[in-house]
């Protein structure tokens, strides 16, 4: 009975052990199956670092960001090298425009009667010689007269006007032509609003009445406000027509006649000041326009330098302008431009014939 007993206690710590040794066997296994899964994984990882490690070492990057490999069992680098070297000099050679430098031609002008302004103004282009490319046409005389039916005011009021609507449609169609045009306008010496503006406008005599010189003609004082107003309204009109240059004569004071009657108590700066100070003005007023602003000057004064009744100083005036235009001869011609060199001017021959000049204006 007792062996029974013992029998039996043997068999049930047999079949303890028998279970307790199959449970830890399973976890155990379980274990190390993820062990093994967790290390190949990391043997992964070192490997693709240590790969891009390697690959770092031997990738080239070229100035403009481009890259490639310079692996050692291919000697490209050379190659490549050479490759990129020929692509850019071959961009470069597609690239390279061929540029020639304009070949500069002056201002060839002829100067264009006033009557064509009434018809005839095409004729008159096509009959012009193949050398000219620019016209210039005067449209206000020293008289003071416009040549065309201005709009400003104080040209209507002073009766200043004698030009039509006819001549302004010309005058477009000059502007709108191939060729460069030049409007001619009589800054100062003018008749009309010098007269019918006697106080607030004109040079006037020691009695206040409007001042005459040689050809019972007057002018306009350029120190008085309303002078400067007027002949920058003018000008400013035939920018508005197109002109590409305008041309000013006689921009100066009256040189002959009885200069001792002038009255000058009343002026409040020098005759050189007050024509400085209307160029600057001009200049001014047209800074919108793509225009140029010129003036002639007479042959001795621009020989002599100044000269004192007309206010002109050739240094101080000349500069002011795009243009400065001479009637020249051919014994004068050397003279003058040398004398225009020296103050930085631009100097355009007025001449009756043309010669070897870079730049002229034929003249009537």
């Amino acid at each position: 009975m007792a062996f029974a007993r013992r029998r039996e206690r043997q068999r049930d710590g047999e079949r303890v052990a028998r279970n307790t040794g199959t449970r830890g066997y399973s976890g155990y296994r379980g274990r190390s199956r993820g062990r093994k899964v967790l290390a190949l994984l990391l043997v992964l990882v070192l490997l693709a670092a240590a790969a891009f490690m390697l690959i770092q070492r031997h990738v080239v990057y070229e100035a403009d960001g481009s890259f490639y490999f310079d692996l050692p069992w291919e000697n490209r680098s050379e190659q490549f090298k050479q490759d990129k070297t020929t692509d850019n000099e071959s961009s470069q050679q597609e690239l390279e425009i061929v540029v020639e430098e304009p070949v500069t031609k002056g201002v060839r002008a002829c100067e264009l009667d006033a009557a064509i302004m009434q018809g005839g103004w095409e004729a008159e282009l096509e009959s012009l010689d193949e050398d000219i490319n620019a016209v210039a046409i005067c449209v206000k005389k020293d008289s003071g007269e416009i040549l065309y039916d201005s709009h400003i005011p104080g040209a209507v009021e002073c009766g200043a006007v004698v030009g039509s609507s006819v001549a302004r449609a010309s005058l477009r169609g000059l502007n709108d032509s191939e060729y460069y045009t030049i409007a001619r306008i009589s800054a100062l010496h003018d008749s009309r609003y010098a007269y019918a503006h006697m106080t607030d406008a004109a040079v006037c005599q020691l009695t206040g009445y409007v001042w005459y010189d040689t050809n019972s003609t007057h002018w306009l004082a350029p120190e008085k406000a309303a002078a400067r107003q007027y002949v920058i309204e003018v000008a400013k009109e035939c920018a508005e027509l197109g002109f590409d240059e305008l041309l000013l004569d006689d921009f100066c004071y009256p040189r002959d006649g009885r200069m001792s009657r002038i009255k000058t108590d009343e002026r409040t700066m020098t005759q050189q000041a007050a024509l400085s100070l209307l160029a600057d003005e001009l200049r001014k007023a047209l800074k919108e326009y793509d225009i140029k602003l010129s003036v002639s000057i007479d042959a001795d004064i621009v020989l002599a330098g100044s000269e004192e009744r007309t206010g002109i100083v050739v240094s101080e005036l000349a500069p002011k302008f795009d243009r400065v235009y001479v009637t020249a001869t051919e014994e004068t011609l050397l003279q003058i431009a040398a004398a225009l060199e020296e103050v930085g001017a631009e100097f355009v021959p007025m001449v009756s014939a043309a010669g070897e000049e870079d730049s002229y204006l034929l003249t009537k």
